[in-house]
């Protein structure tokens, strides 16, 4: 009988370690969410391994410059890539939220913003990076010209470019800057002329994208089941480095 057991419980081990698979992602540096010097590469990454864990599998992260993030999907390299925000008009599939993402404005404080509806921006001259996503109406004024704006590479380029005058605002999630503020000396030396206005432009939620094929949708699946056994906006609010009033 008890060896009986005893085989039984071999068995058990063999058949959840053959039913487990490492799943591996692709990531952009984006810290606190990801990065490659980040613990588990970023509290997105620590909510997608919890996740997974709940289904039996782990994580394994390749983290690349965000435009080459993208292609590993596109081109099949990669099943997904993370963090994305939610678009259902795209040919990706996207998971359940893993985070969300305040979408602000940071301005000098000797220069504050004043606007009621988005198109008041139209007055002034905001910092965006090269390729991002920002919000739909803001993406749309600045294709069509309504809106003044200026290209950086980065984000501390960017809030370098605006502690200079060079230009009135950027468009910026708000825990990066705070990350930023409490990491890099450049921008903490100058973070004392800096706030970010009262007023949030978005909260966008944060996703992980697959490619859309049988195998994106049953990774979709799993890390789905995952996240619906916590609660992974509570958990990123805990793994946050630092808290911010003005984006509650």
């Amino acid at each position: 009988m008890k060896r009986l057991g005893l085989c039984i419980l071999i068995t058990l081990c063999f058949s959840n370690e053959l039913f487990a698979d490492t799943f591996e992602l692709a990531t952009l540096e984006w810290p606190p969410f990801s990065g490659s010097n980040l613990p588990e590469n970023g509290i997105n990454g620590q909510i997608i391994s919890q996740a997974l864990s709940y289904e039996n599998h782990t994580l394994a992260i390749a983290v690349f410059p965000w435009n080459r993030a993208y292609r590993t999907v596109k081109t099949g390299q990669t099943t997904g890539y993370f963090p994305k925000y939610l678009n259902l008009s795209s040919e990706l599939l996207f998971s359940d939220a893993i985070g969300v993402s305040p979408i602000v404005l940071l301005e000098r404080k000797n220069h504050p913003i004043k606007w009621h509806v988005v198109s008041d921006l139209n007055r002034y001259t905001l910092g965006v990076i090269n390729g991002f996503i920002n919000t739909e109406e803001i993406d749309e004024m600045i294709l069509n010209g309504s809106q003044p704006s200026e290209t950086a590479s980065d984000e501390k380029q960017n809030i370098l470019k605006l502690a200079a005058g060079r230009i009135d605002a950027i468009l910026i999630d708000a825990h990066v800057y705070q990350y930023l503020a409490s990491t890099d000396p450049q921008v903490a030396n100058v973070a004392q002329r800096l706030q970010i206005n009262a007023k949030i432009i978005e909260h966008k939620s944060l996703h992980v994208a697959f490619i859309d094929n049988p195998q994106g949708k049953k990774w979709r699946d799993i890390i789905n089941n995952g996240l619906a056994k916590f609660d992974p906006l509570a958990m990123q609010e805990a793994l946050l480095p630092f808290k911010n009033r003005t984006v509650d």
